[in-house]
């Protein structure tokens, strides 16, 4: 046995590191794909969550019949992140229309058009 081992020893070390390399790989790759179905999950969950705020915004400031500028900023930033995370053209209506609002009851135009 002792005359095996010294002419194998390098074998049965390689053996040993390959088969340990393919189990940490093996656990690695469980891991990513567990943190690739959380990552998506999240990222769907943040998607509907902006979904919902620029439908309720959209709501909210139509029957306003105006929406000043910190809400079309607001609006703004949360579509492209949505835009950014997938969203859909559905929305796009939503925001066009919210762009044609006077940025105050009093006003003319819409709130991104130039004002002569």
């Amino acid at each position: 046995m002792s005359q095996w081992m010294e002419r194998y020893w390098l074998e049965v070390i390689f053996a040993g590191a390959l088969t340990g390399l393919g189990i940490l790989l093996r656990r690695i790759n469980r891991k990513l794909e567990e943190w690739m179905r959380e990552h998506e999950a999240l990222q769907l969950g943040m998607q509907a969550l902006l979904r919902d705020r620029i439908i309720w915004a959209y709501n909210h400031y139509m029957e306003k019949g105006c929406c000043p500028i910190y809400g079309q900023e607001n609006i703004h930033a949360m579509y492209a992140q949505y835009k950014i995370l997938g969203g859909n053209g559905a929305v796009t209506k939503l925001v066009e229309d919210l762009e044609d609002l006077p940025a105050s009851v009093g006003s003319r135009g819409g709130g991104n058009q130039d004002q002569t």
